[in-house]
């Protein structure tokens, strides 16, 4: 079963994606960036769904990292936001994301991009 890193600083975001994937993936939880890179060096998820907003390091400087170590740069990174910004699209595209999500989602959406990216792995 592939692996699926969630992160993101509010547990009940976090809560609301472990109901839609569970059963389909095996489930990694981080509430900060430094945890997420930690998880991702030490169990290699398949892919990791990470929150732009956070406080002390924001998802851009969480992927930048990620994609700038060997060990993870190639786990596809899925950023998921409530801001639907346009200069997001540049920032996610220029630091390595995968693909980027806005808040609130649809299960089948999320469950067909993630589809989607681990298929490529």
């Amino acid at each position: 079963m592939k692996t699926v890193l969630i992160v993101d600083d509010t547990k009940t975001n976090i809560d609301v994606l472990v109901q839609v994937l569970k059963g389909d993936y095996k489930i990694g939880v981080s509430l900060n960036g430094k945890d997420a890179i930690q998880f991702a060096r030490t169990h290699h998820p398949d892919l990791i769904l990470l929150d732009i907003v956070m406080p002390q390091m924001d998802g851009f400087q969480v992927c930048r990292k990620l994609k700038s170590d060997p060990e993870t740069r190639d786990i596809p990174v899925i950023f998921i936001s409530a801001v639907d910004n346009p200069d997001h699209e540049k920032k996610w595209v220029k630091c390595g994301g995968a693909d980027y999500i806005t808040k609130p989602f649809k299960s089948r959406d999320i469950k067909k991009k993630i589809n989607a990216h681990i298929s490529r792995t």
